[in-house]
């Protein structure tokens, strides 16, 4: 049998590409089944209170996110810290019915850990883990948490046409002013079901989620389906997982 030799400096090197994985892994899982439990007593305190609770009653969880914060920095990649904006918000509304408060929640719950550790806000320490975007910008991610976790908390969940119905959360930020093809939902419905079960999409509109966090909303349907659950044009019934 043939030997397979590898340099000291190349174990070294998959040695600590593994740990690094292993780390992340370990770290996202860790926070979040702590924060599903302070989530909850979360959405009732005061900027004020979550502040003194990370320096007292929440610093193990305080110290998980300074790990996901240190490796981001480290790193210069924005990755871990969209990873966890995402998560939080999912964590603040795992059903994705309202997502205003979850992105307002998870704004208060970020601010008050970053006040915690002596910035002015969230956005200095976005902007030290991706130092080339300006504050303005920073600012603005920070304000909103939407474009990246709206769409993670789409990932790996079953969304259908329920989950824009009147009687939702979000059915008031889709914007009909930018979708071409239909009015009303029920309308919009039966389109994303044909395409789903045709695979032409042609008549789905790119614009018109922009609030969800979802720049074209024809290309993230079209290619962003693992799992097809139900599909019904004619009454415009579908469900589907994502990515």
């Amino acid at each position: 049998m043939k030997k397979f030799i590898i340099t000291e400096e190349e174990k070294n090197n998959i040695l600590k590409m593994y740990n690094v994985n292993l780390l992340n892994e370990d770290i996202f899982s860790s926070f979040i089944g702590a924060l599903s439990k302070f989530a909850r007593k979360a959405i009732t305190q005061s900027e004020d209170d979550l502040i003194r609770a990370f320096r007292t009653s929440e610093v193990a969880l305080s110290k998980n996110i300074d790990d996901i914060v240190n490796l981001s920095i480290k790193s210069g990649k924005i990755d871990d810290i969209q990873t966890l904006e995402a998560k939080l918000i999912h964590a603040f509304d795992p059903s994705g019915t309202n997502p205003q408060m979850a992105q307002e929640q998870t704004k208060k719950f970020l601010n008050s850990y970053a006040k915690s550790k002596g910035n002015t806000g969230w956005k200095d320490i976005r902007s030290k883990a991706q130092p080339s975007q300006s504050g303005s910008a920073a600012q603005s991610n920070t304000a909103g948490a939407s474009t990246s976790a709206v769409r993670n908390m789409f990932s790996g969940n079953r969304i259908s046409n329920r989950s824009f119905g009147a009687d939702t959360e979000w059915s008031k930020y889709i914007e009909w002013d930018k979708i071409l093809n239909a009015k009303n939902m029920d309308d919009y419905n039966k389109l994303i079901a044909k395409a789903i079960k045709t695979g032409d999409y042609s008549r789905i509109s790119s614009k018109g989620f922009e609030r969800f966090g979802i720049v074209n909303f024809r290309d993230f349907l079209k290619n962003n389906i693992t799992k097809v659950n139900e599909v019904i044009p004619e009454t415009g019934r579908w469900s589907v997982v994502f990515k």
